[in-house]
């Protein structure tokens, strides 16, 4: 009885300390908001990755949805922006029509700390578009 008592116990701790995950690591998100009828051919955002001074994993994203686009293609890309001031583009997508509940998105891997630019153009067939959404980066920061 004893010897079973043992091997229960055992096989009980084995259990629980296989089944326990530990983080190592969080993601965290600075992201802004966006809302506004693209009247232009181009319309661009800056973005700073200025909360990652710890130089962290990234990745630069966007996710928007896009209204009265109806025969309409979007050209965006995710630009990481040199010292030098020239952009490297990372990403690009074309959109065409409509894309709701945000699934014009894109995340790639970036450069920790550095400067990146969305590049939103239109491509044919375009009058006002409407986008709303959001842009900005993913952390993976490390759990303390």
């Amino acid at each position: 009885m004893k010897k079973m008592m043992v091997m229960l116990t055992f096989v009980l701790l084995a259990a629980w300390s296989l089944n326990a995950q530990h983080t190592l690591a969080k993601i965290t998100k600075d992201e802004t908001k966006v809302s506004f009828t693209m009247t232009e051919d181009n319309k661009g955002f800056f973005m700073a990755d200025g909360t990652n001074s710890k130089y962290y994993p990234t990745w630069p994203y966007y996710k928007f949805t896009i209204f009265d686009a109806e025969g309409c293609t979007l050209n965006i890309k995710l630009q990481r922006i040199t010292l030098s001031g020239n952009a490297i583009t990372l990403s690009e997508k074309e959109f065409t029509g409509n894309h709701l509940n945000l699934s014009a998105a894109d995340k790639v891997s970036g450069t920790p700390y550095r400067n990146h630019y969305l590049d939103i153009t239109k491509v044919s067939g375009c009058g006002d578009v409407i986008i709303k959404g959001f842009y900005g980066f993913e952390h993976e920061v490390p759990d303390d």
